[in-house]
């Protein structure tokens, strides 16, 4: 006999894991693309991400983000630093 609670909790797992395997990857493809975009290396990129939390912000508009283009979420991420007054 099955123990469904045994198939619901293994299903969560990979569930929860891969939301965070499709968050890490956007973030790279994110991180990639900005530091092409505004032509950085990925030293100054990542002061960038880090300071004005980025990737904190990735992961709020994951639900979003998972279903669109990289360049429709690079034009967010840039309107998103626009609005905090940074000009690259």
């Amino acid at each position: 006999m099955i123990d469904l609670n045994t198939e619901v909790n293994t299903m969560n797992g990979v569930v929860g894991e891969k939301r965070e395997d499709d968050l890490f990857l956007l973030q790279i493809r994110l991180f990639r693309l900005a530091q092409s975009r505004w032509n950085i290396d990925g030293i100054k990129c990542s002061k960038i991400f880090n300071t004005y939390k980025i990737y904190d912000y990735i992961e709020t508009c994951y639900d979003f983000f998972h279903i669109q283009g990289d360049d429709a979420n690079f034009s967010d991420i840039m309107g998103y630093l626009k609005n905090k007054g940074v000009k690259l």
